[in-house]
């Protein structure tokens, strides 16, 4: 059996570190700052103390993310995350975003002024026909994955005739509501697989997916079972994403284009994340049927808003670089296209906007003078790990369902569920006249082998003489074959191990062809048995 350095159901705090350019901290009691130039970061997480500290030049840090709202930051911390240009973002426990704010990138007024005019003057029309699209194609793909009617592949189908040929920002709205119903419909059945041992405790409403809107709020806000819960939270953290790639470039997150212009709401942030939500979708869709969730990695609020419970939030959390990956090209292209067909500027400003978040065109350039192509990176694996299907415990080995505690209890209760369903099996079996013991590929195996039994018999009475008598093997070869093991007679003599039990009780001579072996066995066991003793 596998080693498992994880026993206990929650498991030990990984240490605080930047995984690639992030740091996720979380719990209650916070403390960012700066002590000795080094930013000195300490979290509470599963009730651990744990600390990082970083040095300018070799932290590597690109997001600091804080997840809850118990703790401190320093001012000066915030200007040290500014000198190293890395973000912050704070998010809290019910899946808002409370502050997410980076350095500033390409900062050009002009681009800001394309962007308040772009719904006035057609380009934002093409803008926000061309993320939906994207976001409709990547639902449809998800269609195939989910068991969808024909209708809702028909439906996203039509959608996207209709983006395609919308004359207004109203008929691309309409579309976009008319697939995403039909799309959430196929989703309303998928299971939540939950730890058997918490059966009683888990709602019934938190083992399937349900419906997209929460009967809390008749949106999809405040989620009311588990797997909408995992859905906001990750939108949160694209949202984050989203909101940096809009400051990169220079773009006001407020002047959004598809989404109507609201106080204390980023409308553009929250164009820029439809073509991505699939990515995001099919996520949780792996996630649902990867991993097994324990009942204590949801909380259900007083008003029945279910909300996520560490380390479930830092896990998720740690998927931001995938997210910053997928829309970092779409906010480029947004910017790229509000700068498009404007006659009046000079060949100095007809230049492509630059791509701050992918390094695109440096890199085309790059690879254009050296003849070759950029190779597409592989998908990043889900981070989060597998837990046992039977009490929760998180477990190292992704190949393995059940932790070293549990695994002996479901290989027995495996077994017992054989023995009790393979007899009835056969049983029916025989009554519908189709025993596998005994006809087909079955019969023509012991056919052939009886066949290949008799052919050597007769060989060997031709060529050996006449057969000696029945009391020499059971006076001088049987009584040592007391101590062979069937197998070890199996294997020597080519017959089965049933018939060797026979034969060892004395209830079957075997041919004669078979004695030389077999005493031959006798002899090699008696052998082992006195030089044992003679060692004693």
């Amino acid at each position: 059996m596998q080693d498992q350095a994880i026993t206990s159901p929650l498991p030990d705090p990984s240490p605080l570190t930047v995984r690639s350019g992030l740091l996720v901290c979380s719990g209650y009691g916070l403390r960012i700052r700066v002590e000795r130039s080094h930013l000195v970061a300490t979290d509470n997480h599963l009730g651990h103390r744990r600390e990082v500290r970083l040095a300018r030049a070799a932290a590597k840090l690109k997001r600091l993310v804080v997840l809850g709202h118990s703790g401190t930051v320093s001012l000066e911390a915030l200007r040290w995350l500014h000198d190293v240009g890395a973000a912050f973002v704070q998010i809290d426990a019910d899946a808002r975003v409370v502050a997410c704010f980076a350095p500033s990138g390409l900062d050009d007024p002009r681009l800001r002024r394309a962007q308040a005019l772009a719904p006035a003057n057609g380009r934002g029309l093409v803008i926000v026909r061309d993320l939906l699209r994207g976001k409709l194609e990547g639902q449809r793909g998800i269609l195939g994955r989910l068991p969808a009617t024909a209708d809702a592949v028909h439906t996203i189908d039509q959608s996207l005739m209709a983006v395609s040929t919308a004359a207004n920002f109203e008929e691309l709205r309409s579309a976009e509501a008319a697939a995403a119903v039909a799309y959430w419909a196929a989703w309303c059945s998928g299971p939540v697989q939950f730890v058997r041992k918490d059966a009683d405790r888990v709602p019934d409403h938190w083992r399937c997916f349900g419906a997209r809107s929460s009967p809390l709020t008749g949106s999809p806000r405040n989620a009311a079972n588990s797997a909408n819960a995992l859905l906001n939270y990750l939108y949160a953290v694209l949202e984050t994403e989203a909101r940096i790639a809009v400051l990169t470039m220079g773009l006001d997150p407020g002047l959004g284009i598809l989404h109507a212009d609201q106080r204390a709401r980023d409308s553009l942030v929250h164009d820029l994340m439809e073509p991505v939500r699939p990515g995001v979708d099919a996520f949780v869709l792996e996630l649902l049927r990867d991993r097994v969730f324990a009942a204590r990695e949801f909380h259900e609020t007083r008003t029945g808003t279910c909300r996520l419970v560490p380390p479930l939030p830092q896990l998720l959390a740690e998927t931001a670089p995938r997210w910053a990956k997928a829309v970092a090209p779409i906010a480029e292209q947004a910017a790229g296209a509000l700068f498009t067909d404007d006659r009046r500027r000079t060949q100095r400003q007809r230049q492509p906007v630059p791509t701050l978040l992918t390094g695109a065109n440096r890199s085309a350039g790059r690879d254009a003078s050296q003849g070759r192509s950029k190779a597409a990176s592989p998908a990043s694996r889900a981070p989060l790990p597998k837990a046992c299907r039977e009490c929760g415990v998180v477990l190292e080995q992704r190949q393995r369902s059940y932790c070293d505690q549990c695994l002996p209890g479901r290989m027995e209760d495996a077994v017992d569920a054989f023995l009790e369903a393979g007899p009835a099996a056969l049983a029916r079996l025989r009554d519908a006249g189709t025993d596998p013991a005994h006809g087909g590929v079955a019969a023509r195996k012991r056919g052939a082998r009886n066949a290949a039994h008799v052919a050597a018999a007769a060989l060997w009475d031709e060529t050996d003489g006449p057969p000696p008598d029945r009391d020499i093997f059971q006076r001088d070869i049987l009584p040592g074959l007391l101590g062979v093991p069937l197998r070890a007679m199996a294997i020597a003599t080519g017959l089965s191990e049933g018939y060797c039990s026979f034969v060892r009780r004395g209830q079957k001579v075997p041919h004669r062809r078979h004695w030389e072996t077999l005493a031959r066995l006798t002899h090699a066991a008696w052998g082992e048995e006195a030089s044992e003793l003679s060692q004693t």
